[in-house]
């Protein structure tokens, strides 16, 4: 008996693999293909080559035009300083959180918060800080006039600032728990509490051993994770339209000012933008390439140095006020708007409204109907979508390892933040000359496909660590009991993994709700989201209908992150050895 049924198992397992070989060539094929066919589809206009334009020759007038700009030199400034200012202070800031509250109460409080701050959208919370941080907003009202003796919002620039720095802060404080939560991710390959002991038993404090041994050893594993957080500062628009400066604003909203002009002509030097900010992105990478290096070796030559302490004081209170401004930034922008929501009168310096109303829910709800079951049918396909190709490829990873247990390919990785890596800008326009031309532009199929190419990415580098982690000894037992590969997989390993595929489904959601660009340019402009919808009306809206719309953009993720913790609660409620 024991001999059929081995080979039954043997001939699904061969079958088995061969369905998931599939999966990583339709996985790659989602994702690297598109960019590269959008990144000819944009050199090509850059050099003057659009004949549906009129562009039938090569010429550098666009590139030209593009370097004689006014705005042009001050808005690659403006580029460079949010970008490499907010990615270098989120992983300083990360990097002190770690160090300095490793095994605190203040740190595992805010591992709780990190799923709900990943799931705020970067719209809605730029529009919190705004009303946040306004001259005329909340923070100043609750202070005044009593502490500053204001009785009119004073005549400062806190926000869309003509430096930018207003952008960089809420880029930060965006982009930080992302590299909080890669960097913890990272740390399970790392040796951290037997490091921490024998550091210990030297005589090194902890956060001399974090900097000396942990840190050298993390930066390399977070190197992908900041090219990733880099390259969208260089790139991101719907932050930088509602939070960054106006005249001139960031290269990549200047490029998207071009791209969607009337003028038509304006997409050729649109294009050379494009390709320039591709070029700054890539340099930026190498810069910071080179800079890493660098700093491990100053990190290796303080090891030799030999000192065992340190001066904690400033590193304490840096990360403690990190943590606390955070988590208080989040509910705050989260709070404001909540009561703009809902405000019909409140006038300065008032600290809450002087009469309320549900109209403008009523309002906003019904402009926002069909923008949200858009965006909910989207967002949930392209998580399930994604959620499908991402287990095919790591089970098949995972049956690799079965036959060569040493296999480990990293460039997987690369080719995983290509999507991530190279700015939207910059292949956005190439793929929709490309949809125009086969005529697919403006179809629900190629909105779904576009979000699956940002989707993915995520889901893959949250599932990855966990999947990976299963103790394969369960499925081999499991397909012995029930002579099956395909029923174990079923019935005992995607149980087992509910919790963390619930939480990659949200996430994923989360990440197309958030798209912006691959609406407004593969939906060809017949497609409203709550994303486009809500940075559409932040310029020059009514504050209570922008509050509404921000809070919907804002809750729905919410709501599913929160059905991602209380589905796998309530499936194990009486198997709690079962949860991981």
């Amino acid at each position: 008996m024991a001999k059929p049924l081995r080979t039954m198992i043997g001939t699904e397992r061969s079958t088995l693999r061969r369905w998931l070989a599939v999966f990583p060539w339709l996985t790659g094929a989602i994702f690297v293909l598109p960019v590269l066919i959008g990144l000819i589809g944009t050199w090509l206009p850059a050099w003057g080559i659009l004949p549906v334009l009129g562009g039938d020759q090569v010429t550098l007038a666009h590139w030209a035009y593009l370097f004689s700009h006014p705005s042009v030199p001050k808005a690659i400034g403006l580029t460079l300083l949010t970008a490499g200012g907010s990615s270098l202070l989120a992983l300083v800031l990360a990097l002190c959180v770690l160090s300095v509250t490793w095994r605190s109460r203040s740190l595992k409080l805010l591992r709780r918060w990190l799923s709900l701050l990943l799931a705020v959208p970067h719209a809605a919370f730029a529009i919190g800080m705004l009303a946040l941080l306004a001259p005329s907003g909340w923070l100043l009202k609750l202070i005044s006039p009593i502490f500053t003796g204001f009785d009119l919002p004073p005549l400062w620039v806190t926000v869309n600032d003509p430096m930018g720095l207003s952008l960089l802060v809420v880029l930060t404080l965006k982009e930080m728990p992302f590299l909080l939560f890669m960097a913890l991710a990272a740390l399970n390959q790392l040796q951290v509490d037997k490091t921490l002991r024998t550091g210990r038993s030297l005589g090194y404090q902890e956060p001399v051993i974090w900097w000396r041994v942990l840190i050298p050893q993390l930066l390399p594993l977070l190197r992908l994770p900041m090219f990733a957080v880099l390259a969208y500062g260089i790139s991101v628009v719907d932050m930088a339209m509602i939070l960054g400066p106006n005249a001139p604003p960031t290269l990549a909203v200047l490029v998207h000012r071009w791209f969607l002009d009337a003028n038509i002509v304006l997409r050729f030097p649109g294009s050379a933008g494009a390709t320039l900010l591709f070029a700054l992105t890539l340099g930026c990478l190498v810069i910071w390439w080179l800079c890493e290096r660098l700093v491990l070796r100053g990190l290796r030559f303080g090891l030799r140095s030999g000192r065992r302490r340190m001066s904690l004081g400033g590193l304490r209170s840096l990360a403690l006020g990190t943590n606390v401004v955070l988590v208080a930034s989040a509910i705050g922008a989260f709070l404001v708007l909540i009561v703009w929501s809902v405000a019909f009168r409140w006038s300065f310096p008032d600290a809450l409204p002087s009469a309320y109303s549900a109209r403008f829910w009523l309002r906003g709800w019904q402009q926002l109907m069909d923008p949200f079951w858009l965006t909910v049918i989207t967002g949930m396909a392209a998580a399930l979508i994604g959620l499908v190709l991402v287990v095919g490829c790591l089970e098949h990873e995972v049956t690799l390892r079965r036959i060569r247990p040493n296999f480990h390919d990293p460039r997987t990785l690369w080719l995983i933040y290509i999507p991530l890596i190279v700015p939207q800008i910059a292949f956005l326009f190439g793929i929709q000359v490309f949809l125009v031309r086969t005529s697919l532009d403006g179809r629900w199929l190629t909105l779904l496909w576009s979000h699956l190419m940002f989707v993915v990415p995520y889901v893959f580098l949250s599932l990855a660590g966990p999947y990976r982690s299963f103790d394969d000894r369960y499925l081999r037992q499991a397909a012995v009991l029930s002579g099956s590969e395909w029923r174990a997989l079923w019935r005992i390993k995607w149980p087992m993994l509910l919790r963390p595929l619930c939480y990659v489904l949200a996430l994923g959601f989360a990440v197309s709700l958030a798209q912006y660009l691959p609406t407004l340019y593969v939906g060809a402009g017949r497609f409203s989201t709550l994303t486009t919808e809500t940075v559409n009306i932040a310029s020059g809206g009514d504050r209570r209908i922008v509050a509404v719309y921000a809070l919907v953009q804002w809750l729905v993720p919410l709501v599913i992150y929160s059905l991602a913790l209380l589905i796998p609660a309530w499936r194990f409620r009486h198997r709690r050895s079962m949860q991981i």
